[in-house]
Parts: C-alpha cells; sequence; structure tokens
C-alpha cells in the first residue's frame, strides 16, 4: 500500500509539472519562446554542464564532512556516487524522496541507519541555512525594485508573518526531547555556527544561482544582469517552500517568469532561461548512470 501511495505522489506531481509548463506555454508567447531557445549560444550550455558538475561535486564534499562528524565513514566517491545517483533519482520522482532514498542506499552499508539518515537531513538543513543567508543578504538590494510593486507595507507585514511561523515552527520542531537528543548525537556542535560546511552551501547557492545567469547570457545580454542575479535566490527560495513538481518542471519556470520580470525580463526569455537551466542540469545527471553501470 504504501508503494502504491507513492507512486500515486509521482503521478500527481507529473501532472503537476506537465500542468504548469503547458500554463506557462498558454500564457506566453509560443513561437516567441521557441525562437529565444533556438537562439541559444551551444557554449553557455557546455558551461553549465560544467557548473552543474561542480555543484554536485561540492554537495558530495559537504556531505562527506557532516556526515563523518557523525561517524558514517566512506571515501568520497562514494559521496559522489550517491550524490549523483540520487540526482539522477530525482529526475523521475520527488527528489526529497527519491533522492533522499537513492542517496541512503547507496552508502547504508557504511553508517548505522540514524546516523546517516540524520547526515541525510543535516546535508540538506546547511543548504537551507545558506539560501536564507544569502536571501537576507540580497532582499535589501532589491527593496526599491520590489517597492516598485509591492507596498512598502505589505513587504513588512510578509516579512512579520514569515519571521513570526519560523520562530514557532522553530520552537516547536526544537522541544526539549529533540534538543537532548541532538547534544547526545553530537549534531548541535555538527550545526553550529562556524562550521565549514555552511561555506560550501553558500558557495554551492552561488554556483546555483551562476548557472541561471549563464543561461541569461546564452541568449544574450541580460538588461539588469546585476539585479537578475540577485533576484535568483527568491526563485530557489519559492522551489524550497513550493516543491510540487518533478525535478521543480514548471514550477521553476512559473518563479521565474514572475521574479526576473522585476529585472525587466519578458516573460518568454525568462520562460527559455529556466528551461535550458533545467535541461542542462537533466543532461548532468544523466551521466550518473556511469555510476550504475560501473561495477
Amino acid at each position: 500500500m504504501h508503494k502504491s501511495k507513492q507512486w500515486l505522489t509521482v503521478i500527481f506531481r507529473w501532472f503537476v509539472a506537465i500542468g504548469l509548463l503547458i500554463f506557462i506555454l498558454n500564457k506566453t508567447d509560443s513561437d516567441l519562446l521557441w525562437q529565444t531557445l533556438r537562439g541559444f549560444n551551444p557554449v553557455f550550455g557546455l558551461l553549465l554542464v560544467v557548473c552543474h558538475i561542480a555543484v554536485l561535486m561540492l554537495m558530495a564534499y559537504r556531505w562527506r564532512l557532516i556526515a563523518q562528524q557523525l561517524n558514517v565513514e566512506a571515501t568520497y566517491a562514494d559521496y559522489l556516487k550517491a550524490i549523483w545517483i540520487g540526482a539522477l533519482s530525482g529526475q523521475i520522482g520527488p527528489p526529497l524522496i527519491f533522492s533522499e532514498v537513492a542517496r541512503f542506499k547507496v552508502l547504508q552499508d557504511y553508517g548505522d541507519t540514524q546516523s546517516l539518515i540524520g547526515s541525510q537531513v543535516l546535508d540538506r538543513l546547511s543548504g537551507l541555512v545558506a539560501l536564507v543567508f544569502i536571501l537576507l543578504l540580497t532582499l535589501p538590494i532589491n527593496w526599491p525594485v520590489f517597492a516598485e510593486i509591492i507596498s512598502a507595507a505589505a513587504l513588512l507585514q510578509g516579512l512579520a508573518i514569515v519571521t513570526i511561523a519560523g520562530a514557532v515552527l522553530f520552537r516547536t520542531v526544537l522541544s526539549t526531547k529533540i534538543r537532548a537528543a541532538m547534544a547526545r548525537n553530537n549534531i548541535s556542535d555538527v550545526m553550529s555556527l562556524g562550521q565549514s560546511h555552511y561555506e560550501l552551501s553558500s558557495l554551492i547557492q552561488l554556483l546555483l544561482m551562476l548557472g541561471f545567469l549563464l543561461a541569461a547570457y546564452g541568449l544574450g545580454d541580460p538588461k539588469l544582469p546585476f539585479t537578475l542575479f540577485t533576484l535568483l535566490p527568491l526563485i530557489f527560495a519559492g522551489l524550497t517552500l513550493l516543491p510540487i513538481s518533478i525535478s521543480d518542471w514548471g514550477t521553476r519556470e512559473m518563479f521565474s517568469v514572475y521574479v526576473l520580470s522585476f529585472a525587466g525580463l519578458p516573460a518568454e526569455e525568462s520562460a527559455a532561461i529556466s528551461i535550458i537551466f533545467g535541461f542542462t542540469y537533466l543532461l548532468t545527471t544523466l551521466l550518473g548512470l556511469l555510476f550504475l553501470l560501473k561495477k
């Protein structure tokens, strides 16, 4: 029954992804979109693949740093294999399920179940902390841009709601028992400020943003490249809060069209940037088949 529910979730998310892509296509000039895509410079596509490979390699190194502190001992090559196969698995199902299960199965013989799962959770949390940090740095930069569309009062209300909700969630999740368990398993030390994995997470986030920027330059010089770059954390934040499709297809395009409009990009160009980013990432994850075929 559990497997049937899991596959129902997969089917539902495929429908969501396809539905959102169809919605985006209906809201844009399809001919102009395909014309924009055809004008993409393949050299930037190659650079994008290199960027994605660098991200996966850094993700493997970050996970290893965290997992070693929880006594999960494996070589860097094993972590890279797990990360890459997990990324490939995330192309056919919900990444938070398929990717994490694949990662666990690859390394399940290198540590106890609790430590390995804990390392995966903390690995995700490290990336989330870096995203929030970069988002907080870039929001003030783009405040004048948002003020043209959204009133300051609405922005302050939104930030207040998010802050209160985050505080309540933090208080609820970190109950006394959970805090005691964290101390018992050395998790508090692993996630303390100053750990080098946060620097890696920030670098990974910047490389993901660079990937979007490369896609934009592959279509021609964007009007406001700095504004475009500093708006990108909002797209990744939206995808983190709304993981409802397969490998972010559809939702990524939806957020891109809305967010990049603040940088003066037309909907067709924004959608094209997102599609190119997603397609080159898909091509990169297919290299994970080499790990599956290798004995």
